[in-house]
């Protein structure tokens, strides 16, 4: 007998907050019209001679495939098979003894772009097994084990990620708390760079930092948070505070020459431009005003 279930979840811009939102800041956070979509089919095996859970896996956007034995894992896997194990280890009780499991992943989420593409994945990997096994989607639950996903893809992520990508809408997140907002700017351009990044290299950049320099690290992230609180409540700054969030994730290491190129390049065209993510790469979001997409380019 087969079952299909398929699911979705979109990808991410953090607008204020990156990296200080690690240490427990507020980030201000939206999610994008840029979906990850996973289909799940589960063909339940009858043959009880061969007590198997097979897995094929299609990444449809960089034609990957891998046909594994999920009995027979190990820790020499690509890092999203390495996701599904891990995902079908927590499951693996509520699923029937013998079958063979289809995933198969579509995405408009740019990978390593600083987009969310592996909260999406996370959220989806879940989500699919969770319907699967009881039929429904409870996103906290969804959502507590997608970032112990991250958690494999990025070493200490903040939780803000996995957490946009379940519930959606724009939030006020930290660790211990988060906060639905109707916050919304239209006139906002995402750049990709082109320059692939690490999470996890610039989280650790960033922690080496903090650690070596505290006090100027503690100052730093504090005034991270502090442009965050003013982008909620005077979004009518939001051009400054853009420029003085930039400068200060500058100030901790994560933008590089090619990205402070940009930045100069458009403010002299009264255009600001910040890092979205973890930096070192990845996208850039500016607040274009009228500026079309080809005016930008230019």
């Amino acid at each position: 007998m087969k079952k299909t279930v398929i699911v979705s979840s979109p990808g991410k811009l953090i607008i204020g907050g990156e990296h200080a939102v690690v240490y427990g800041r507020r980030a201000l956070v939206t999610s994008i019209g840029m979906r990850l979509y996973m289909q799940l089919t589960v063909d339940e095996n009858t043959d009880k001679q061969t007590e198997k859970h097979l897995l094929n896996f299609i990444l449809h956007d960089t034609n990957q495939r891998y046909s594994i034995d999920l009995s027979e894992s190990s820790d020499t896997q690509p890092i999203e098979i390495e996701a599904v194990i891990y995902v079908y280890n927590q499951f693996k009780s509520s699923l029937s003894e013998t079958g063979v499991f289809n995933i198969e992943v579509r995405s408009e989420i740019p990978i390593g772009a600083g987009l969310g593409s592996s909260a999406a994945f996370s959220v989806c990997l879940v989500g699919c097994f969770h319907l699967l096994c009881y039929g429904k989607l409870c996103l906290e639950d969804i959502n507590e084990l997608a970032y112990k996903v991250e958690c494999l893809f990025h070493g200490t992520p903040s939780g803000v990620d996995n957490t946009i990508s379940t519930f959606g809408q724009s939030l006020l997140y930290s660790r211990v708390s988060k906060k639905h907002l109707n916050f919304r700017l239209s006139n906002l351009a995402i750049i990709d760079t082109g320059i692939p990044k690490s999470t996890k290299r610039m989280v650790g950049l960033v922690r080496s930092f903090v650690e070596n320099t505290p006090e100027e690290g503690e100052k730093i992230l504090n005034d991270i948070e502090t442009c965050v609180d003013a982008m909620v409540e005077h979004p009518d700054e939001i051009n400054e505070l853009f420029q003085r969030n930039q400068q200060l994730l500058k100030h901790l290491g994560v933008s590089i020459v090619e990205i402070d190129q940009i930045v100069e390049i458009l403010l002299k065209n009264s255009i600001s431009t910040k890092i979205t993510g973890a930096g070192g790469g990845g996208c850039l979001i500016a607040l274009t005003s009228t500026f079309t997409k080809e005016q930008i380019l230019e």
